[in-house]
């Protein structure tokens, strides 16, 4: 915004000098208005540049994209990027799938290991087989362990879920606000974790 208002004021200013030159005359501002629009698009262009730069700075780790990394922001992303985010995943290698689950107590749980099940195997994303469901499993108990605590028996809301694979190498994420019915209090909840050589075609 600061760099915008600068720009401004350099247009005004040359437009000034220039309305002092010799034969021009003072309405014609048509080039004023061609800079300008010059000078938005230039920084809207440089702004939407930086952007995917800090996303690809935040998933790439030595190199290559980090599962762990990816899984995490297939759950945290705006819903309407789902599809851009694994889409661009998929260019860097990375196959994911996003899902969602939402409840209370033991009933939120079910639909998480559930969802996750679902998404993995009806996406493609996963072979249907015992040892990739074993591998499923794993991740939601390892995720689940991470969060778990009285409080979930009554807690409640929603939560979104990455998964990400890369070979035989598969990640899970998880992030969303729970809540306690009638306390009006409400907590964020995240979690990552990663299998290696575990998947299987």
């Amino acid at each position: 915004m600061l760099s915008l208002c600068c720009g401004f004021c350099l247009s005004a200013m040359f437009f000034c000098l220039h309305c002092l030159r010799p034969g021009v005359r003072f309405l014609d501002i048509g080039w004023l208005q061609t800079y300008n629009i010059l000078l938005i698009n230039r920084l809207f262009l440089k702004q939407v540049y930086m952007n995917q730069i800090d996303i690809e700075n935040v998933l790439f780790q030595d190199g290559t994209v980090s599962l762990s990394k990816a899984a995490m922001l297939c759950s945290m992303i705006d819903n309407d990027y789902d599809d851009d985010l694994v889409a661009m995943l998929a260019g860097h290698g990375v196959r994911a799938v996003i899902t969602r689950a939402g409840g209370s107590g033991d009933n939120l749980k079910s639909k998480i290991l559930r969802n996750t099940f679902g998404a993995a195997e009806n996406s493609g994303l996963l072979a249907v087989n015992m040892k990739n469901r074993h591998v499923i499993m794993q991740l939601v108990d390892g995720i689940l362990r991470s969060f778990d605590s009285p409080l979930m028996d009554v807690a409640g809301g929603g939560l979104k879920i990455g998964l990400a694979v890369r070979g035989s190498d598969i990640a899970m994420g998880i992030f969303g606000s729970l809540g306690l019915p009638g306390l009006d209090v409400d907590f964020e909840v995240s979690a990552s974790r990663v299998l290696y050589h575990c998947l299987e075609d």
